[in-house]
Parts: C-alpha cells; sequence; structure tokens
C-alpha cells in the first residue's frame, strides 16, 4: 500500500517563505536606504520624488553639450515609470541620435525592526525590489559639442 499525498507532505520541511508580519505596537520599521555602487559622474538617480525637468535637464546637458557618449538611469520600485519616461524624454530631446539599452534587476532591501520595548534586541527583515538601468548612448556627438569640436579639430590638423 503507498502513502497517500497527504501523508508525504506532513514529513516534508516546507521553507517559511512569507515574511513575519510586525505588529506596529510591538515594534517600527525603519527601511534603510538602498546600497549603491560607487557613483560616476554619468550615473543619474531617479527616485519617486525627483524633479523631472531637472533630470532632464541634467541628462541633456551631460549628453549634449559635455559631449558624454553615454549615462545610465537607475530607478528602482515605484520610479521605473519614471524613470522610462525620463529615458524617452532624453530621446525626443535628443532628436533621436540616441540608443536605449534596458537592464532589469532585483535588488535585496533590508529594513531594521526597532522594538518598542527597550530591552528587546534589533532586528532586520531583508525584502526584494524591482530595479531597471536604462544606458543611454548618443549614436554621433552633436553639433557644437566639446567632443565634436575636439574630433574635428584632430581631423584638420592631419
Amino acid at each position: 500500500m503507498q502513502p497517500s499525498k497527504r501523508d508525504t507532505e506532513e514529513h516534508v520541511d516546507k521553507p517559511d517563505s512569507k515574511r513575519a508580519r510586525i505588529s506596529k505596537d510591538q515594534a517600527t520599521l525603519r527601511k534603510r536606504a538602498p546600497v549603491r555602487p560607487q557613483t560616476q559622474p554619468t550615473d543619474i538617480y531617479v527616485t519617486s520624488n525627483s524633479n523631472y525637468k531637472g533630470q532632464l535637464t541634467r541628462a541633456k546637458k551631460l549628453l549634449v553639450e559635455d559631449g558624454e557618449s553615454f549615462i545610465i538611469l537607475h530607478a528602482m520600485g515605484a520610479a521605473i515609470e519614471r524613470a522610462i519616461r525620463l529615458a524617452m524624454g532624453i530621446s525626443a530631446a535628443c532628436s533621436g541620435q540616441v540608443r536605449c539599452h534596458t537592464e532589469t534587476a532585483t535588488v535585496d532591501l533590508v529594513d531594521d525592526v526597532v522594538p518598542v520595548d527597550t530591552e528587546l534586541d534589533l532586528d532586520t527583515n531583508t525584502r526584494q525590489n524591482s530595479a531597471v538601468h536604462i544606458r543611454i548612448e548618443m549614436l554621433e556627438p552633436m553639433p557644437g559639442t566639446r567632443k565634436e569640436m575636439a574630433s574635428q579639430g584632430s581631423r584638420r590638423r592631419r
């Protein structure tokens, strides 16, 4: 006689994948800032509170005026939509002379659980959040940029 499915399930240890609920009267949850790698001047971090117009101006300045060959937009969670909208705005502002390469990721975030009772120890929770990294590359230097003028100067000397 074979054991029933119910009998075999009782002996299998299943990992508890659900996070423990924290009641507000027992502890408070403090969300830590996400860990960022060392930033470059061409990195733009988009948040849900970011000023769209300011970031669009900064991106255009980096690509058009400063002649950077690429910039990277970084966003997590609810800000992903804003980053995509910003990338589309940059493409329109640069007359379609850019190429966008999108990469998605999952980021581990850590939260501190601070108990109301001061005699208890601090604890941490980990959770995951979606992230996007959009690399925007100039196909060719825009006319009038420092890089374009430098490349013309080197061609004239030869």
